[in-house]
C-alpha cells in the first residue's frame, strides 16, 4: 500500500525553522498563562479533600439494594430453616437444635427493605415460623407431661 499525502494538522510553517525556544514559547501560549495552570493545581488539591469527604460520606450512607439483600437472606434463612425442621421431623431426629436457630434468626433485628411485596413476604415466612415454633414447643410440653 502506498501513502500518496498526509493530512496536515493545519499549522503551516514559514521561512525557517525556529530554536527550541521558539517552540516551547508556542507551547506555553497553546497552553495558557502559568496562572492558570497554579489554579489548576489548587483546584486539584481541593478536589482531592473533597473527594475524600464524599467517598465517607457514601461510604456512611446505605445501598438500598445491599439492605434489601439483607432482607432477602433473612427470609432464606427462615426458609432454610422451615425446610430442615421438616426433614429432621420426618426422619424422626431431634429438632431442637433447627428449633434453636430458628428462634435467634426469628429474634435477631429485622431490617426494614421499604419494598412492600418484600416486607409482606417476609411478614408471611415470619409468621409460619412462628406457628411451627409454638406447634412443636405445644407438642413438647405434651409429650413431656
Amino acid at each position: 500500500m502506498r501513502i500518496e499525502k498526509t493530512r496536515s494538522t493545519g499549522v503551516t510553517r514559514s521561512g525557517s525553522r525556529t530554536g527550541d525556544a521558539g517552540d516551547s514559547a508556542a507551547f506555553r501560549n497553546a497552553l495558557g498563562s502559568s496562572t492558570a495552570a497554579a489554579s489548576a493545581t489548587n483546584v486539584g488539591a481541593s478536589v482531592g479533600v473533597n473527594s475524600v469527604a464524599a467517598l465517607m460520606a457514601l461510604q456512611s450512607a446505605e445501598d438500598p439494594l445491599e439492605k434489601r439483600r439483607r432482607v432477602e437472606r433473612r427470609g432464606r434463612q427462615l426458609l432454610d430453616g422451615l425446610d430442615r425442621l421438616k426433614l429432621d421431623m420426618l426422619e424422626g431426629g431431634d429438632p431442637r437444635s433447627t428449633l434453636e436457630r430458628l428462634k435467634a434468626v426469628l429474634e435477631s433485628e429485622r431490617e426494614n427493605s421499604g419494598e412492600q411485596e418484600l416486607e409482606s413476604l417476609i411478614d408471611q415466612i415470619e409468621l409460619r415460623v412462628e406457628v411451627e415454633l409454638a406447634k412443636l414447643e405445644t407438642n413438647q410440653s405434651v409429650s413431656g407431661i
